[in-house]
């Protein structure tokens, strides 16, 4: 995880609103879809509580898989930029 993305991370865990304001939005919706199709979210659920533990690997893996398709990069991009206003 590089530089950038553990900041917008930590301002996130830091304002609570923020991150329930990006999760509501439209692309924070799709992003959520996104990442719990297939399985119900068993693998999300998985991956965050390592990440919550200090292991980011899966939780990494996952969104690097989805950042194959433009479209989802885009969206990421988006949710991103509001992590960091």
């Amino acid at each position: 995880m590089d530089e950038k993305t553990r900041a917008a991370i930590e301002r996130l865990k830091q304002n609570k609103g923020l991150a329930e304001q990006i999760m509501r939005s439209g692309d924070g919706q799709q992003l959520m879809q996104r990442l719990t199709q297939g399985d119900g979210g068993a693998a999300l659920n998985r991956a965050a509580a390592n990440a919550a533990k200090g292991d980011t690997r899966e939780l990494s893996a996952m969104l690097q898989g989805m950042m194959s398709d433009p479209n989802t990069a885009a969206m990421m991009s988006r949710l991103s930029d509001k992590a960091k206003q």
